[in-house]
């Protein structure tokens, strides 16, 4: 019994002493990984920095981080290195190769034109001009920007401040009135700004593309600055950038950066192509989160939202009308959709309430304009219906119809039939304008056909014919309703 209980007592002992062997080693580990990682150790710093910079992200919302992360350590040096990697890979391939050996290069592959310098510049704002350093060759260069994200419409382009760059050197030395740690994104706010899918497709997107590896890290340079397109997105430059905005307009001083970049990178319309975005950083889905999170929109996927589903129907007050809306909602409602109509300017110009009303609805309808490109609000598996209104073959497919899927949207199109048009009331059925609209554009031009098609053409829905898109739209969004098969009237 003695010599039991002896044995019994060994085991016990054994038992804590294993114990306390392994909570002291877990301690010792905890408190080196602790000394690795909060203790300024450089080389753990880059690994995390590498790691975030290289290895890419699903969803990049959250890059600006806290305080106390190892990135807000790093020393000016490292600081700086990571800035000029990051200036690097805006551009690829030979454009990518001569910015390595001289300092600058652009790229005007798409319908954009970007320039950069990973070397320190002097912007001299009232001339807006942007001093590179001199070559160390005697040749110089000049290149002039007019820095809007899309080239290809000269009539917008005339409007757009040009920006000149150069290494030449000035008769007299320039010295810096204010000197920047972080780089310098030169773009404009004019074109066609006060339209919200210009905005979008021409300024937030490609500014997104552009900054967002920064992660807040640099300076915006506004030409042509419009200060009621400042406030309406003040949301979202204040996600892109910590420091005030530069208006040139009003400040003559010179600025110095380590680095500067021109223009804005467009992909294609609403949309982000990852396969060109450096080292496949980001995506129309990040850009979607990055929206989210900066408005604080609430719905994620259409399945967030409560029954009956919500619609929202674009009501345009001046061209391409739904000459019978109150039928159409009445409809709609019939079908089992809570609706609501957009129509004042003023509501639909305040994005931060918007963009909420947006987000709610699981259906977005309207005829083809500016008004849908607020899909961008809607939430994952959202339905957009446009309205093909009649002759108007170009644009529709690119404007819409391709971004949606890229944005996790299902995409529905109703296009009228010539008797729904209001142009058949004008001209007869029989008329070239209605019964061969490709005749107008081959005569008179984009012009004609914009002025006939877009500016004197309202819509009468055939409700017997669009209640089958509208079927359609409430199996997209999961919703099941009893729904009869009797005709409208």
């Amino acid at each position: 019994m003695v010599e039991k209980e002896s044995r019994r007592k060994l085991g016990k002992g054994r038992l804590v002493l294993f114990a306390t062997q392994a909570l002291c080693a877990f301690l010792l580990f905890h408190l080196l990984y602790a000394e690795l990682n909060f203790k300024g150790n450089p080389s753990s710093q880059q690994i995390k920095l590498d790691i975030v910079v290289t290895a890419g992200r699903q969803i990049l919302s959250d890059w600006k981080q806290p305080d106390h992360v190892a990135v807000k350590k790093l020393d000016d040096d490292h600081h700086n290195q990571s800035l000029q990697f990051l200036l690097t890979t805006l551009l690829s391939g030979e454009d990518r190769t001569k910015l390595d050996s001289t300092g600058f290069a652009c790229d005007n592959s798409v319908s954009s034109i970007i320039c950069v310098t990973n070397k320190p510049v002097k912007i001299v704002m009232s001339k807006l001009k942007v001093h590179l350093q001199p070559p160390s060759q005697p040749t110089t260069t000049t290149t002039v920007v007019r820095p809007y994200a899309m080239q290809e419409s000269p009539y917008v382009m005339k409007y757009i401040s040009p920006v000149t760059i150069t290494t030449t050197e000035p008769p007299r030395p320039i010295t810096c009135d204010h000197n920047h740690q972080h780089p310098a994104v030169i773009f404009s706010t004019g074109g066609y700004t006060g339209n919200v899918f210009h905005e979008l497709n021409e300024n937030i997107i490609p500014l997104f593309i552009t900054s967002r590896l920064f992660r807040s890290r640099v300076h915006f340079i506004t030409v042509d600055h419009k200060p009621s397109f400042i406030r309406k997105y003040r949301r979202v430059f204040s996600r892109l950038t910590d420091h005030e905005i530069i208006n040139p307009a009003v400040d003559s001083s010179v600025h110095c950066f380590p680095g500067a970049v021109t223009g804005l990178k467009f992909h294609k319309f609403l949309g982000v192509n990852a396969s060109e975005n450096p080292q496949g950083y980001y995506s129309m889905p990040d850009f979607r989160e990055f929206i989210r999170r900066t408005y604080k929109l609430k719905s994620r996927s259409v399945f967030d939202s409560r029954n009956p589903p919500l619609l929202l129907l674009i009501s345009r007050q001046r061209t391409r009308k739904f000459l019978n809306q109150a039928a159409m909602v009445k409809m709609m409602e019939e079908l089992g959709f809570r609706v609501i109509v957009a129509s004042s300017d003023k509501e639909m110009s305040n994005v931060e309430k918007f963009s909420r009303v947006v987000n709610s609805c699981s259906v977005m309808v309207g005829a083809h304009g500016a008004g849908l490109a607020n899909e961008v609000f809607l939430p994952d598996g959202g339905v957009m219906v446009q309205v093909r209104p009649l002759g108007f073959q170009w644009g529709t497919d690119a404007f819409y119809s391709e971004p949606g899927p890229g944005m996790g949207l299902k995409y529905l199109e109703y296009r009228i039939e010539p008797e729904e048009s209001s142009l058949a009331d004008v001209y007869g059925l029989d008329h070239p304008v209605v019964a061969d609209t490709a005749s107008v554009a081959a005569k008179g031009g984009y012009e004609a056909a914009r002025e006939i098609y877009l500016n004197k053409q309202d819509l009468r829905i055939n409700l017997n014919r669009f209640r089958e898109t509208l079927i359609e739209a409430l199996g997209f969004v999961g919703r099941h309703t009893n729904i009869s098969n009797r005709s409208i009237v």
